[in-house]
Order: C-alpha cells, then structure tokens, then sequence
C-alpha cells in the first residue's frame, strides 16, 4: 500500500473508526441480515416464476412484483430486466416481441417443472437447492 494512503488509514482509524466497536453480537447481526437478504432473492425469484405462469411484459411484472412488496427493481428497473434475460438463457423463460411493440415473457416447460417442484417441496428440505442456486449452475 502506498504511504499516503497508509496515512489515510491510520487517520481515519483514529478520528472515524475510534468508537467502532466490532463485537460477536454485531457480527451475528450482520450474519442475520446476509441470509434475510439471500432469502429476499429467493422469494423474488419465485414470485416472478409464480408471476410468469401468465404471459405478462416486464412493465407488468414490475408492477405485480410491486403490488406483492417487492420494491427492489424500483430504483433501477434494468435488473429486472436482467434477471429476465438471465432466465430466458437459463431456458426457464421465453421473450417474444408482439404487435402491439411489447416484449412479453412466460415461463417454459422447464420453467414450469422447477416452479412445481419448488412449490411442491418445503422450504427447509435439504436436498433441494436453493433457487438462486439453481440458476447460478
């Protein structure tokens, strides 16, 4: 690391970071917190599976992801769109351009296999992958 910014290190470690105190309790808050976010992807996902049963445009399904509290594409609607585009490589969803100038997506035969079969399993059964897992391979 370059001087200067050892400098700014040790700076910042005795006037910000001085009161920072990183304790086991902290550290299992934030662990907490990681898997509340990583079960957030997970409902996502299968909300927008469960949404796609139905031929919808990805305006609509932001709009129904909304209407079920989910308001992380809010902000920035082009990571709706690709984790759509993620889908459709994956082979799960479909896109086609209609007349009207929409792109709509559905699920695919695959796409339908997996939704039944995690809706059809309990949550905590361990020889299921998680789905954000599933389409990561």
């Amino acid at each position: 690391m370059e001087n200067r910014l050892k400098k700014l290190k040790r700076s910042m470690d005795k006037l910000e970071f001085h009161n920072l105190k990183f304790d086991e309790n902290l550290r299992q808050n934030i662990q907490k917190n990681l898997e509340h976010e990583n079960e957030g992807e997970e409902d996502v996902l299968l909300s927008i599976f469960q949404l796609l049963v139905q031929e919808k445009t990805g305006f609509t399904l932001s709009k129904h992801l909304r209407s079920r509290g989910i308001v992380r594409f809010d902000d920035c609607e082009g990571h709706l769109y690709t984790t759509l585009h993620r889908l459709e490589q994956k082979g799960y969803t479909l896109s086609q351009w209609k007349d009207d100038g929409g792109k709509y997506y559905s699920l695919t035969k695959k796409g339908h296999r997996l939704l039944k079969k995690y809706e059809l399993s309990p949550k905590n059964l361990s020889g299921l992958r998680p789905l954000t897992e599933v389409l990561e391979s």
